[in-house]
């Protein structure tokens, strides 16, 4: 009699690895009928998958075609790191499987902007600060002032021109990008050569905005220092920290 323990690892092994992995004493009843039941039980699983990663990547289906995006999909689908995935994790390995099999790096870029929109969106919800929460503040207390990125910024540094379907960026071609959702919308800002570094230096721990400030005029030579900190903030991509 196996435990309940083994009894899953089992079930999930024969549907992964088919009906030769399955232990006979798992179900009751003539084996034929029992294969065929997992059979439908698998096609179900495998149709799942697929239709997560279209609702995972919706703007790379449409910048691969159809027919193109269904093939990568079900190629991905049968790698080990899809199938030890559920619904919500599956296309975290997509953008790299993509790599691997030579597409154009404005598609694997693709991939991977709208996966991690997909984090940035359910992501913890955390009070973004505003210049509001910086004019009453003494110049002390400013440069203190512990700073970290919301929850939801994810960074991803852009290589190559960025594909056609990102239509709200059409004709930038930024540094890296910044995915944000400080509210209700996720929304990708295009960071320049001195907005990343300051942006990822906010990742740190126990960064002020007084390294900020530090780091900006480093970087500024004519320009105002403080105008990409400004641009941070008004993108909802830091907090006050702690």
């Amino acid at each position: 009699m196996l435990s309940l323990a083994e009894a899953q690892a089992n079930f999930i092994d024969t549907i992964n690895g088919g009906p030769e992995a399955l232990d006979p004493v798992l179900f009751a009843g003539p084996i034929d009928r029992v294969l065929l039941g997992l059979k439908a039980h698998a096609n179900t699983i495998s149709h799942a998958r697929l239709v997560s990663l279209e609702e995972t990547f919706p703007l790379t289906r449409r910048e691969m075609g159809e027919a193109a995006f269904n093939v990568l999909s079900r190629g991905y689908a049968e790698t080990a790191a899809a199938r030890a995935a559920d619904g919500n994790s599956i296309g975290q390995h997509f953008p790299d499987f993509m790599r691997k099999q030579s597409l154009v790096a404005s598609l694997c870029e693709l991939a991977e902007i709208e996966w991690y929109w997909l984090q940035s969106y359910h992501a913890a919800d955390a009070i973004a600060l505003t210049p509001a929460d910086l004019a009453g503040l003494d110049e002390g207390t400013l440069l203190t002032l512990p700073v970290n990125v919301h929850p939801s910024v994810r960074l991803i540094q852009v290589t190559v021109p960025l594909a056609a379907a990102l239509e709200e960026l059409e004709g930038q071609q930024p540094k890296a990008l910044a995915i944000v959702r400080p509210d209700a919308e996720v929304r990708l800002w295009p960071l320049n050569e001195m907005e990343l570094p300051l942006a990822q230096r906010a990742t740190e721990k126990k960064c002020t905005l007084g390294n900020l400030i530090e780091l900006s005029l480093e970087q500024a030579d004519e320009r105002a220092p403080m105008e990409s900190i400004l641009y941070l903030i008004s993108a909802g991509a830091l907090i006050k920290a702690g």
